[in-house]
């Protein structure tokens, strides 16, 4: 049991790490089973065991690049919405009110205010 669960964990941490080091791009569930050497029905399977589903982890990756690039760049919520692989800014404007409550630009602007 002890090296069972270990392996989900290192699933989990796994898919995060590919989806963080290209959160633009569209990750499907083969191109991230083909990565990890493993078949898309065991990916989800493990990632269900885990309490997690791909598309969760795809989201928050997604968020968590969204965020840093409000934060730390000056780049227009259009850029952003591309950056993080939106094909529209309405689009990835809800999904960020969905994630955080707020809007990306009221995001930004209540981060920055002193």
């Amino acid at each position: 049991t002890v090296l069972q669960y270990r392996r989900d964990r290192l699933l989990v941490h796994s898919v995060s790490l590919i989806l963080a080091a290209a959160p633009a791009a569209a990750h499907t569930a083969e191109d991230v089973a083909a990565q990890l050497n493993t078949s898309v029905r065991t990916l989800h399977r493990q990632l269900k065991e885990e309490g997690v589903s791909l598309q969760r982890l795809k989201n928050e990756a997604r968020r968590e690049h969204a965020i840093r690039l409000l934060l730390q760049t000056r780049k227009p919520v259009k850029q952003i919405a591309a950056a993080v692989g939106f094909d529209s800014e309405k689009s990835f404007a809800r999904a960020f009110r969905e994630w955080t409550g707020e809007a990306p630009s009221g995001f930004r602007m209540k981060a920055r205010a002193p």
